[in-house]
């Protein structure tokens, strides 16, 4: 199941970059364009991978890489650990949901 393009739109405006509405930051401070091959544009990941739950405090931007091979092809701890940080100061109310998915 898609992310619905009303909450994508959503999530494009949350993690919109200050200076320029064509990217979102993602945990590492990097920019990630919102338009583009599906290579470079950013990825919106389901932290708990239920691709029906579609709240937007379960959903980050990552990178294509990020998505693709650091997260579902080789499970790396280091990168969970960053989006859980990352994830936590915006919404610390969820902070258990994403212990029992990231950590």
């Amino acid at each position: 199941m898609d992310i619905p393009n009303k909450i994508r739109k959503q999530l494009d405006t949350i993690y919109e970059a200050w200076d320029n509405p064509d990217y979102v930051v993602d945990y590492m401070g990097r920019y990630l364009p919102k338009k583009g091959d599906v290579f470079n544009i950013r990825h919106y990941h389901h932290i708990d991978q239920n691709r029906s739950n579609n709240e937007v405090w379960n959903l980050v931007p990552l990178s294509y890489e990020d998505h693709i091979i650091e997260i579902h092809s080789k499970n790396n701890k280091v990168v969970k650990k960053m989006i859980y940080n990352f994830m936590i100061e915006r919404y610390p109310e969820h902070k258990a949901h994403y212990k029992k998915y990231l950590i």
